[in-house]
């Protein structure tokens, strides 16, 4: 990928911009939050909580595979998944949290 100053773009800023994006969808992050409080569910349990279809749940679970969020193991009883890096991944959303409260309680001052 190019920037506009027709340089590669550095990988790591890249795949930065990939979490973020991925993060920044509700239903994914809905997931990956369930997943970091609950651990290890099936993709049925994780259709039932979050209140998707299945082929929506196996959509996102696979981007979430894809950027290394996620991983999975088959079982005789189902496929599981599990968050790859719990302790970083929650520290992104509740720093994601904190800007978020901060930002509202900004704009309650405002009024």
């Amino acid at each position: 990928m190019r920037t506009p100053y027709n340089k590669p773009m550095k990988e790591v800023l890249y795949r930065e911009s990939r979490v973020a994006k991925v993060l920044g969808e509700p239903a994914k992050c809905l997931i990956v939050d369930l997943l970091l409080k609950r651990g290890s569910l099936t993709v049925s349990e994780i259709v039932r909580r979050v209140r998707r279809s299945q082929p929506t749940v196996s959509h996102h679970l696979a981007t979430l595979r894809s950027l290394e969020i996620v991983r999975y193991e088959a079982r005789s009883d189902g496929v599981y998944y599990w968050i790859k890096y719990p302790k970083e991944l929650k520290s992104v959303l509740e720093s994601l949290r904190d800007f978020v409260q901060r930002t509202q309680k900004g704009l309650e001052e405002e009024t």
